[in-house]
């Protein structure tokens, strides 16, 4: 940079001079800053409204399913017996509720002791034993707890509550009062000692409960009579009672998981059953109207997903079937691939006919041979000579065979191998089509072929169709992993003996007396023995299975040991774990160290009848059939009733919110479109700026903002798409439907407030002052027809969902879920930057030029002047 000196010797203003003469540098710098901050303020406008109609999109997308609109409402008899809530799936009408027992947590209140603070300690209280084990058990799960002789109540608190349980000392009171954190039985808790110790320190808290203290002197529910129970005369006789209670344990739960699967195999196959002679009797009707369809729908339903790109011909009475392949022809056709009976492949190609437009198909040959090949890949004309191969020629070039590695390298004129030139040889498949093949004829595409028949149906069969197939081919898909598949129950033998029904055979095949769907129902229903029927014997079963589960859970005390593998150190070292433990507990049991005062209530679980059903669990919280139900107080053999029926209101709620939410974003774009010019006004500099209030520039960028998006192609390319969609009529049932329809519309050009007559309004809306007074054609229409409301609402809800999605597309120029080319304006605003730069050094370097100039002219004259003076002193 010159050394800039400011009219020293010439009394010049050089800044001002400099300034005014790169000035025109200057506005043109400018200019480009103006731009970028305009582009900078339409980037902002359009990220605020692309948010906003991404917004509408998100919301919209679950409009478009009938659960959306499938909302109940549900009002109950006593609301101090139980609150309830309605899903979507709730069944309409009134049910009968029975409150029989309600959930409980365990709680136990210990007996007084002489603990006069939280920090008496266990000493203090008696206590003169060493370590204390204790065992915290609740459920499955099991907790160890050491305390000492030095241990403090709060310590004993804070152990408990490591453990999983609420637990407090009361030193007013002088005892303790520890619950489980949750209701239920699986949730209730036992505090036991794991050896001597234990037991004693227990009861020096106060806390150790047997139960009841009989007349006899014994306790009701020892805690350690479980363990006690396993006891022998010695170890021996100790560890096979021990074993024998595994073995029982195994049995118990292994016969529950059968059942359960069998239970779960049988409730599947009713569905199943129905659903398979619902498709064999869409089957008869397709053959019915064309002979062959049905077996024909039978492939193209095995081929499923894989039908597109599939071909099907007509083979006899069967259809072989070609799937696409990668591979093509020696002319570059694509070849389909067939696989016969016997595992062998046969193959076609696809071959354009360009002046018909169509393809035509011809068997090929598949033939293998030696293939040459360069280092580069590229295939050579290689002539094999020596003995066994060894040598190749390629024209005048010898290559020579490496034993090591079967490559072939060009031998230099002194004998050694040209590493870098060599050729590999391979066995090169190719297909050729055959000599004198004809087009094959008959050969159709399969998801064309699916399509078609599919077409055939009428709307109901469709329908029913679709619904028998999903529910045919989950069940025949579905894996027994606990049943053998030759269990009576399994999936392949229900399978069976659905299709034999069907077929009016047996389970040994012989002929029964009737068939078809008649029979598939008896079947299910147990052939007039209500007990044979297959939901009767599931819920046997389930008991059954219930049964051996609750048995298993009272000898849950192997369930670890059975767990171990039978033989290994973990099993040896958790037998003799258990052994130590059954051997405490029967010490323990006959010592009898427990508080007669200490009072404990068990958890219970709940236990409610809905329609004459019983149902139990763990809490007071219910789902049921699409009905939440929490259980308040209990009802005992009165019953409370529970009335479902269709939330119109919720509906009516759903559509008006939709509206309103399409109506802010339509409206506003809708001023954005039609915003005045901002005409000559451009971005302020800072110069500009320093010569206005703040008031002043605040009016004159939002005169600019506003009109940012005025007339923008963009804009109304996306209000137009989204008018369309709104606009649209729906078929249903044979009849067109449209918003006018149901009372909704806009107000017009004339009667619409500004910039608002593309908003809609719905007739009878009392929050909506220009259509409050008339008609509430929706909400009739939505007590009246509901499915119909329901099923516009979906099509116009995805005919709006796809014309934002389409304007939401990634191009090249914008982003995914972006309305606008959001890509181009950052590249535009990119741009900018290195523009602005460019200028602010051509200003920065001509005002060196200039400054540079001056220097000179300011040095000059200062010489001159030195001069002068000089001169005159000469005359002075």
């Amino acid at each position: 940079m010159a050394i800039r000196l400011s009219g020293m010797a010439s009394g010049l203003d050089t800044d001002s001079i400099v300034k005014a003469m790169v000035s025109s540098y200057t506005t043109r710098k400018e200019k480009y800053q103006k731009a970028q901050t305009k582009l900078e303020w339409t980037q902002d406008a359009w990220k605020s409204l692309n948010t906003k109609v991404y917004s509408l999109y998100s919301n919209i997308s679950n409009l478009r399913f009938s659960t959306a609109y499938n909302l109940k409402k549900t009002s109950v008899s006593d609301t101090t017996k139980a609150t309830v809530k309605a899903g979507s799936g709730a069944p309409s009408g009134t049910q009968s509720l029975k409150i029989k027992q309600m959930a409980k947590a365990g709680y136990m209140t210990g007996a007084e002791i002489k603990a006069d603070s939280e920090k008496t300690t266990l000493a203090q209280l008696g206590y003169t034993g060493g370590d204390a084990k204790l065992e915290v058990k609740m459920g499955d799960e099991t907790k160890s707890i050491t305390l000492s002789a030095s241990s403090t109540m709060n310590d004993v608190v804070k152990e408990l509550r490591n453990a999983g349980l609420d637990a407090n000392y009361d030193s007013s009171y002088k005892r303790f009062y520890i619950s489980s954190k949750k209701t239920g039985v699986a949730n209730d808790f036992t505090i036991t000692g794991s050896n001597i110790d234990g037991a004693s320190a227990l009861y020096s808290l106060g806390i150790a409960y047997g139960g009841e203290k009989t007349t006899a002197g014994t306790y009701s529910s020892n805690p350690y009579d479980e363990y006690a129970a396993l006891h022998g005369v010695s170890d021996d006789e100790t560890k096979a009672k021990i074993e024998a209670a595994v073995a029982s344990y195994n049995n118990l739960t292994t016969d529950a998981a059968k059942m359960n699967a069998q239970s779960k195999n049988l409730m599947n196959a009713v569905n199943y059953g129905y659903s398979y002679a619902t498709l064999q009797g869409i089957y008869e009707k397709l053959n019915a109207n064309n002979a062959g369809d049905s077996d024909k729908l039978k492939l193209l339903e095995k081929l499923g997903s894989s039908r597109d790109g599939a071909l099907i011909s007509k083979n006899g009475d069967s259809y072989d079937t070609y799937t696409k392949t990668t591979l093509t022809d020696t002319k570059g056709n694509t070849l389909y691939k067939y696989i016969d009976s016997d595992n062998n492949s046969h193959y076609i190609a696809a071959v354009a006919d360009t002046d018909k437009g169509t393809t035509s198909y011809y068997d090929v040959t598949e033939s293998t041979r030696t293939a040459y090949t360069d280092a580069d890949g590229k295939e050579l004309e290689a002539v094999p000579t020596g003995d066994g191969d060894t040598t190749l020629k390629v024209g005048d070039k010898t290559y020579k065979k490496d034993e090591a590695d079967g490559k072939y390298y060009l031998q230099k004129e002194d004998g050694t191998a040209d590493k870098t030139d060599f050729i590999t040889v391979s066995q090169k498949t190719e297909y050729t089509i055959e000599a004198g093949a004809v087009n094959k004829t008959g050969i159709e595409s399969a998801s064309a072929a699916y399509d078609t028949i599919i077409k055939s149906m009428d709307e109901k069969t469709k329908s029913s169709y679709d619904e028998a197939l999903a529910s045919v081919q989950a069940f025949e898909a579905s894996k027994d992993e606990v049943l053998g598949s030759d269990d009576e129950y399994s999936v392949a033998s229900l399978t069976k003996a659905i299709q034999n029904a069907y077929a009016g055979k047996d389970k040994d095949g012989g002929t029964i007396a009737v068939s078809g769907k008649k029979a598939v129902e008896q079947l299910l229903a147990g052939n007039g023995n209500e007990a044979d029927g297959f939901v009767n014997k599931a819920n046997a079963l389930e008991e059954a299975a219930e049964a051996n589960t609750k048995k298993a859970a009272d000898s849950n005390i192997v369930k670890e040991l059975a767990s171990k593998q039978k033989d290994s150190a973990e099993y040896t070292q958790a037998l003799n774990d258990l052994l130590d433990r059954v051997n405490t507990a029967y010490t323990l049991q006959n010592k009898a160290l427990f508080n007669s005062q200490v009072k404990k209530v068990a958890g219970q679980d709940s236990e409610i009848e809905l329609n004459g059903v019983k149902y139990t669990g763990d809490s007071n919280s219910y789902s049921i059939n699409g009905l939440t139900i929490e259980a308040l107080a209990e009802t005992g053999d009165s019953a409370i009733s529970i009335t479902t029926s269709t939330d119109t209101q919720g509906v009516y709620d759903k559509v008006k919110d939709f509206l309103t939410e399409y109506n802010n974003i339509i409206n506003e774009m809708t001023k954005l479109y039609n915003a005045d010019s901002a005409g000559s006004y451009e971005p302020l500099t800072d110069d500009e700026k320093d010569q206005m209030s703040d008031k002043e520039i605040e009016k004159w960028e939002t005169k600019i903002k506003d009109s940012l998006l005025r007339r923008d192609s963009t804009l109304g390319s996306v209000m137009t798409a989204m008018q369309t969609a709104m606009m649209s009529s729906v078929e249903i049932g044979g009849k067109k439907y449209s918003l006018s329809s149901f009372g909704i519309s806009t107000l017009g050009f004339l009667n619409a407030a500004e910039n608002e007559q593309n908003a809609y309004h719905i007739d009878g809306d009392e929050d909506d002052a220009n259509t409050s007074g008339k008609t509430d054609k929706l909400m009739a229409a939505i007590n009246d027809d509901p499915d119909t409301v329901m099923q516009f609402m979906q099509q116009l809800s995805t005919n709006l969902y796809s014309a934002i999605g389409d304007k939401m597309k990634s191009t090249d120029l914008s982003s995914a879920f972006t309305i606008y080319n959001d890509k181009q304006m950052k590249t535009e605003y990119t741009n900018y930057t290195k523009t602005i730069k460019e200028w602010e050094k051509k200003i920065s370097d001509r005002e060196d030029y200039y400054y540079n100039k001056f220097t000179q002219m300011e040095s000059a004259m200062t010489k001159l002047n030195s001069t002068q003076s000089s001169i005159s002193s000469y005359f002075s």
